[in-house]
C-alpha cells in the first residue's frame, strides 16, 4: 500500500476546522437525511427542491457550500461537479442520530474552546491544568465580551442557548452503538451479579445509584440483563442536576448537585450497593473528582461499591482527553491516576480492567 505523502496529509489535518464548522449547518438543513432518502446522486437544485418539499419553512438555503464541505470531510460523496450522494458515513449519521448530534457538539462548543487554548494559556502565564469554569471555553466568551457566560459551566451555557436537548441525544448513543453494559462488564471479568447478591446487604438498601446518569440507560441495560433479580424502579436511582430529562420509565430520578463544593450537598442516598459514575470523572479536574468521590465515600456502607466506567487515557482516546481539557478542565486518566484519586478520597481500588478500546471499569471500596 502506497504511503500518503506528508504534505497532503498535514494539509488535510490542519485545514479540517473550517469544514467542521459546516456540520451544524448540514444538520440544520437535514442534508444527510435528504441524500439518504433521495437514494441516488442529486444535484444542488434537487437537494433544495427536496428540502422545500419536506421542510419548506422559508429559511435561507446554503446547501451548495455546505455539501461541498461535507464532501471534503468524507461525510457525503460528490460523484460529479455539484452532484452529491450518500455514502456509508451518511447512512450511519441518519441511522444513528446521536452521532450527528455529537458532530454538532464538537463543531460548536469544542471547536470554540479549542480556538482559545493558547490565548488562555498566554493570558494566565501558562497556568495549567485548568480549573472548572476557568477553561478556554469560558475564556472565549470573556474575550467576546459575554461576561455572564465567561463564568458559567459549559453545560449551563448550552442550556441557556437551547443546546442541551441535542447534547443529551448525543450522550444517549454517542458516535456509534457500543457493547451492552452487562456484557461489557462480564467480558472485563467483573461479576456485578455477585455484588448485588451479597448476603450482607440489608433488604432496604437501594441496589444501584447512577450519579450523573442522564436518561438512565446504564441502569436499564443492567436491569434487563439481570432480570431474574427483579430490580424495581425503587432499586434503581438516577441522580442529575436537571431531573427533567425525559427519563424512560423503570428508574427513579432524583435531583442532586454532586458538583457543589458545599459540604451540605452530601450524597443523600446512604448505603446503596453500587454507586455508578459513567463518564463523570473525566468531566472534572482532579480536585473536583476527589471531592465527589469523598462524598460517595461518606455515604457508603461496608458492602457498598463505586463503579467508575471510563476510558483509559490512550492515543486512541486523545481526542476526548483534549476535549475534556479545553471545555471542562477534566481529562481521561491512567489506571495509576484513578488509584491516586481513590486514595485521596479515602477509597481503594479493588478491581480494574480496561480493554484496548472502549469503556473500562474500576471498582472502588472503603
Amino acid at each position: 500500500m502506497a504511503s500518503v505523502a506528508p504534505g497532503p496529509a498535514v494539509t488535510k489535518i490542519f485545514t479540517s476546522a473550517p469544514l467542521l464548522g459546516f456540520v451544524p449547518v448540514a444538520a440544520e438543513f437535514k442534508l444527510f437525511d435528504i441524500l439518504v432518502t433521495y437514494g441516488q446522486p442529486a444535484t444542488v437544485d434537487q437537494v433544495i427542491d427536496a428540502y422545500k418539499g419536506s421542510y419548506g419553512d422559508g429559511k435561507a438555503l446554503v446547501p451548495d457550500d455546505t455539501l461541498h464541505a461535507m464532501a471534503g470531510l468524507g461525510l457525503v460523496e460528490s460523484p460529479a461537479e455539484n452532484t452529491f450522494s450518500a455514502n456509508a458515513l451518511t447512512q450511519h449519521l441518519v441511522a444513528h442520530p446521536s452521532a450527528l448530534h455529537g458532530g454538532i457538539h464538537f463543531a460548536t462548543e469544542m471547536l470554540l474552546a479549542s480556538a482559545f487554548l493558547l490565548p488562555k494559556l498566554r493570558a494566565t502565564n501558562f497556568a495549567y491544568p485548568f480549573r472548572e469554569r476557568e477553561t478556554p471555553f469560558q475564556f472565549a466568551h470573556s474575550q467576546m465580551g459575554n461576561e455572564r457566560f465567561a463564568k458559567s459551566h459549559m453545560y449551563s451555557v448550552m442550556a441557556e442557548c437551547g443546546r442541551m436537548a441535542s447534547f443529551n441525544t448525543f450522550m444517549t448513543g454517542k458516535f456509534f452503538a457500543v457493547e451492552d453494559n452487562a456484557a461489557r462488564l462480564q467480558n472485563l471479568g467483573y461479576d456485578i451479579r455477585a455484588v448485588l447478591q451479597n448476603p450482607d446487604i440489608p433488604a432496604t438498601a437501594i441496589k444501584m445509584v447512577d450519579v450523573g446518569g442522564g436518561r438512565g440507560e446504564l441502569l436499564l441495560h443492567l436491569r434487563d440483563a439481570l432480570s431474574d433479580l427483579n430490580l424495581t424502579e425503587q432499586d434503581l436511582v438516577v441522580q442529575e442536576f436537571n431531573p427533567d430529562l425525559g427519563l424512560t420509565p423503570g428508574v427513579t430520578v432524583m435531583q442532586w448537585d454532586y458538583k457543589a463544593e458545599a459540604e451540605a450537598e452530601e450524597q443523600p442516598i446512604k448505603g446503596a450497593v453500587i454507586y455508578h459514575l459513567a463518564h463523570v470523572l473525566h468531566n472534572l479536574p482532579d480536585a473536583d473528582a476527589i471531592r465527589l468521590l469523598a462524598k460517595l465515600r461518606a455515604a457508603m456502607a461496608p458492602y457498598s461499591r463505586v463503579l467508575v466506567h471510563e476510558f483509559k487515557r490512550s492515543t486512541h482516546m486523545a481526542f476526548l482527553h483534549a476535549a475534556m481539557i479545553v471545555a471542562m478542565g477534566g481529562r481521561e486518566r491512567s489506571a495509576e491516576e484513578f488509584a491516586l484519586l481513590a486514595r485521596e478520597a479515602g477509597l481503594r481500588v479493588a478491581f480494574q480492567a480496561f480493554p484496548e478500546r472502549g469503556d473500562g471499569v474500576v471498582e472502588l471500596r472503603v
